[in-house]
């Protein structure tokens, strides 16, 4: 009966704690979240957004186990988006305070150092998160093809349908 209470108190949480599994997988779902809207922002140009973003990525990751190379990478990232939008904002904010007619180059130059470092990093964080997504889909599609296998070798062999009819004719 005690066992029954600590299942039913264990399935109806709706996160893994500390130490259970899933916990890290959880944390870094999270992360890749608030790095999607980073690199989205950083490539609309929205420095400061992008910051707050990033700060709760890494906030997110800081908690994992830094041990586990998939949660190593994305602190990383989590870590080099934030540094750039804190150049970024402050390229940005510096580039406010010079004055257009005296000092154009120098306001150019600013505004062109934190837009590039936008640009770059938003497309490098960009095209990680998407390869991370083509590495989901080309595990659903090896599933799927290797299902699709076994259905054909069951019609091949001559058992006609799947499994599930098999069994409910036999009984």
């Amino acid at each position: 009966m005690a066992e029954q209470k600590q299942l039913s108190s264990k399935g109806s949480s709706p996160a893994p704690a500390a130490g259970q599994p899933g916990f890290n997988q959880t944390k870094r779902r999270w992360a890749r979240g608030f790095l999607w809207a980073t690199a989205l922002l950083l490539v609309i140009d929205r420095p400061l957004p992008s910051l707050l973003t990033s700060a709760c990525a890494v906030y997110t990751m800081h908690g994992g186990t830094w041990l586990s190379h998939k949660n190593a990478k994305w602190m990383t990232a989590s870590i080099i988006s934030f540094v750039i939008s804190l150049y970024a904002v402050t390229m940005r904010t510096e580039s406010y305070f010079v004055d257009e007619e005296r000092a154009y180059e120098l306001k150019a130059t600013l505004d062109m150092k934190h837009r590039v470092a936008e640009l770059l990093w938003g497309g490098v964080l960009l095209l990680l998160l998407c390869l991370t997504v083509k590495e989901r889909i080309d595990g659903a599609v090896e599933g799927t093809r290797d299902v699709v296998g076994r259905i054909s070798q069951n019609l091949a062999n001559g058992k006609g349908g799947d499994g599930l009819t098999t069994k409910n004719k036999s009984s």
